[in-house]
């Protein structure tokens, strides 16, 4: 009875996530790279998904797909970091989200084979981090050409390829678990269809400054799963996500707050 209710809500689900989408893929188009990779990492599909799993499931299972969504956030980490290589290196924007997803297909499989704990999942973050810093600040070092914006069927196929993601979950979830959930849940499709178009607009290099940019907003949340993990059991799923959303939310604006003063701080100087 729960499933066939679920069903008959899915529609209303997939426009809402839709419009969601629609509205955060345009700020993030219209910003720069740096913004943009902000925008890009903001829960703007993994949040509509996790609200999803918690109307169709209770606090315990969404406790248990953050951990999965934990582990597979250090995989996206390592997405960006392949696109922003292959990009430079003149990939394409087909060939470079190909590869890029490639490997986080193959590391999202070695991660549902193990089911980490917890703790693997916070000290692989911290080793994809690590490396990806770096390399986030030797890749956004670009000039971005002007760029008219996206297109409109751009952002009808974004919207519609994250409104299937979260069709797909409601549906399958009941089927392959909790954790394989938080992984799904975390699939690149917003930053991947980000990337594409700013690929095709602007060009490669600017591309994969976007795709480095957003190194930076994935360590915040990273935290905000591990805090709607901890928070999900006691709290209730709905207070987690506020939780979790709130802490993405602080972060990136912290994020860009150290940049806008960054920026000040040069511009005084010369």
């Amino acid at each position: 009875m729960e499933f066939d209710a679920a069903l008959l809500a899915l529609p209303v689900k997939m426009v809402l996530v839709a419009a969601i989408v629609v509205s955060g893929s345009l700020a993030a188009q219209k910003a720069g790279p740096f913004v943009g990779g902000l925008i890009a990492t903001l829960p703007i599909s993994a949040g509509p998904a996790y609200v999803v799993l918690a109307m169709d499931h209770g606090p315990a299972f969404i406790a248990e797909s953050a951990v999965g969504s934990v582990s597979i956030n250090a995989v996206t980490v390592i997405f960006a970091m392949t696109y922003a290589v292959l990009a430079r290196r003149g990939a394409g924007g087909l060939g470079s989200i190909a590869g890029a997803i490639g490997v986080w297909l193959l590391a999202a499989l070695a991660i549902r084979t193990m089911t980490p704990p917890l703790w693997f999942g916070l000290l692989v973050n911290a080793a994809a981090l690590a490396v990806g810093v770096p390399l986030a600040r030797r890749f956004s070092r670009v000039v971005i050409p002007a760029s008219d914006g996206p297109r409109p069927v751009d952002l009808v196929l974004r919207a519609l390829a994250v409104a299937t993601l979260v069709g797909v979950l409601s549906v399958v979830s009941w089927h392959i678990g909790a954790v394989a959930s938080g992984i799904l849940a975390l699939f690149p499709i917003v930053i991947s269809s980000i990337l594409v178009v700013t690929h095709r607009a602007i060009g490669g290099p600017a591309a994969g400054a976007v795709a480095a940019s957003s190194v930076y907003g994935l360590a915040g949340f990273a935290a905000a799963l591990t805090a709607v993990h901890l928070a999900a059991i006691p709290l209730g799923s709905a207070a987690a996500l506020l939780i979790g959303l709130a802490i993405c939310v602080m972060w990136n604006g912290m994020l860009f707050t150290l940049r806008l003063r960054r920026l000040r701080r040069v511009a005084a100087a010369a």
